[in-house]
């Protein structure tokens, strides 16, 4: 039996965040995520109580210049704390089989007043010190069409920040949008094959599902949402042979019948409940502040990847992040290790 967890109201930085992406102009094209203003919670029956703190989806990490994809390194060796992923299925892009929560998992209630619906996931078992760090590839079509028309200095790829992650060996789990994902073909089958990376489900072009999201463009239809779920599915399984198991609505914005409709794919929604603040940050020590003043066992980090000028300070930070984390006797995994049962 779930047992519901009192809530608890959003730091006001998240709205600071957000006004932030309005007046930059880049709340209808880059979208880089806020999070739900309060939640209710619910735990397994093993866990721990908890109330998720969740805010604003950010992470600075750009470099200057434009960034260009790393060469292929192929699979980097494994580690202690090298989180792996259940076996992949197959490269059709057909709905899998929803995960299989371990106790201690903490799971939105739907209460009264909440706005985030029931049924999305907040944090892993506060028994251990494990985290999850996740990164968003966020990729509207107006940030696409922003990269083509040569009005941005990268690619939206933190190239920095993936040479991070693998030369520390720290496992991490990439929510990919579809769009992302073409763009990046052959980085997302390097990422594919890094036994240490999960790949996960951000939509089709990161649209928001419910409105108002923050400037977000929105999906208008139910047969809309479900195309942003089945197609990116679709894309990514192509590309890297992985069919998602985990799933972020952009912004953070949902309905109950979203939930539902992701869940209906095989596909568990993830939210968060530490935000790292890179969303147009230039400075990485309020992002390492952030992130290391909210980790607390069990934690989901949420972050991005796509480098400047959205999120440019993300690579810098995570180079202090990942080993205070590590002196602090944490453990860094995927979603799926975080999440899964008998660990």
């Amino acid at each position: 039996m779930l047992r519901p967890v009192r809530s608890e109201a959003v730091p006001r930085a998240v709205g600071a965040a957000l006004a932030l992406v309005a007046l930059a102009g880049t709340g209808a094209t880059g979208g880089c995520g806020s999070t739900p203003r309060s939640a209710g919670v619910a735990v397994g029956p093993a866990g721990t109580e908890s109330t998720p703190r969740p805010g604003p989806a950010a992470q600075p990490g750009a470099m200057p210049g434009r960034a260009q994809p790393p060469p292929d390194r192929g699979r980097s060796p494994a580690t202690p704390d090298r989180g792996r992923s259940p076996a992949r299925p197959d490269r059709g892009g057909a709905p899998a089989t929803l995960p299989t929560l371990g106790p201690g998992v903490a799971i939105s209630s739907g209460s009264a007043g909440s706005p985030i619906p029931a049924g999305e996931i907040l944090h892993g078992p506060r028994t251990r010190r494990w985290v999850a760090l996740t990164f968003d590839a966020d990729m509207t079509r107006a940030m696409l069409a922003q990269e083509r028309a040569g009005r941005i200095p990268g690619s939206w790829y933190d190239g920095a920040l993936f040479d991070e992650l693998r030369a520390t060996h720290t496992p991490a789990t990439i929510f990919l949008t579809g769009l992302w994902t073409e763009r990046h073909r052959a980085a997302v089958r390097r990422l594919a094959a890094d036994p240490g990376i999960e790949l996960a489900n951000h939509t089709m072009d990161h649209s928001a599902f419910a409105q108002p999201c923050f400037g977000l463009p929105g999906v208008s239809s139910d047969h809309s949402r479900r195309a942003e779920v089945v197609q990116a599915r679709r894309v990514i399984a192509r590309a890297s042979g992985v069919n998602p198991r985990f799933f972020r609505f952009p912004g953070g914005c949902a309905r109950s019948a979203d939930v539902a409709l992701v869940h209906s794919q095989g596909e568990q929604p993830v939210l968060w409940d530490v935000v790292s603040g890179d969303a147009f940050q230039h400075d990485p020590g309020v992002i390492v502040r952030a992130v290391l003043g909210g980790v607390r066992p069990g934690s989901i980090v949420v972050a991005h990847c796509i480098g400047a000028p959205n999120t440019p300070a993300t690579a810098a930070a995570m180079h202090v992040i990942i080993p205070a984390l590590r002196a602090r006797g944490y453990r860094f995994v995927t979603l799926s290790a975080l999440l899964a049962p008998g660990r």
